[in-house]
């Protein structure tokens, strides 16, 4: 089985760099952050693939998994890692350079270890795997993705953010190879390239 984890779409404080991981209620998609999650919808659709969704709990997740399906089911596993006390600052404001050097052994001060992502990465994984479906889709956030990536192919933890998983991407895992089937898969680049106008994406979500 494969799951398909989107990447949420744009989001307000993506695009002036501060980190966000608290309040589920705020934080919501950017026009451009509408238009990713429309174009994974419609890319999923045209792929063909189809199964249940789940999403993390904040909004900007849940706002993109809408618009795969509006029965999606949120599951608290495919939260963002929490920032501890650099929730709400600028990734210019903080030491990121060793986090994204290895977030094994820098985790944000006060906030969520790798082990406990890894824990629940792994504990989403294994219910997926009970499931029974063909596919599953989970919309979910970089930490998170590049995690489960790592654990199903056997990456180090510690080399995670050499991995790209942009706003809007699809990156899937076969579950039965533990095989990395495509990663940072653009929808927007593809239906592009295939001619479809983005107008035309944006009607999937009924924008």
């Amino acid at each position: 089985m494969i799951i398909y984890f989107i990447r949420h779409g744009e989001s307000l404080l993506n695009t002036v760099g501060i980190l966000h991981s608290r309040n589920y209620e705020d934080n919501p998609l950017t026009e451009r952050g509408r238009l990713e999650a429309a174009a994974a919808a419609l890319l999923l659709r045209k792929m063909g693939v189809e199964g249940p969704v789940f999403s993390s709990p904040l909004l900007r997740a849940r706002q993109t998994a809408h618009c795969i399906d509006p029965n999606f089911r949120v599951d608290d596993r495919l939260r963002e890692i929490d920032m501890g006390e650099w929730e709400l600052r600028r990734i210019d404001e903080v030491p990121f350079e060793n986090y994204v050097r290895d977030p094994v052994r820098y985790s944000p001060p006060g906030g969520e270890t790798m082990d406990s992502v890894v824990r629940r990465m792994t504990d989403f994984i294994n219910y997926v795997r009970g499931l029974g479906h063909k596919a599953v889709i989970a919309v979910s956030h970089w930490h998170p993705i590049a995690t489960a990536v790592a654990l199903v192919i056997g990456l180090p933890l510690s080399n995670i953010y050499k991995l790209r998983i942009g706003t809007g991407s699809i990156t899937a895992v076969d579950l039965e190879r533990n095989d990395l089937v495509f990663l940072n898969l653009s929808p927007i680049r593809v239906l592009r390239s295939l001619g479809v106008r983005d107008e035309e994406v944006l009607r999937v979500c009924g924008q």
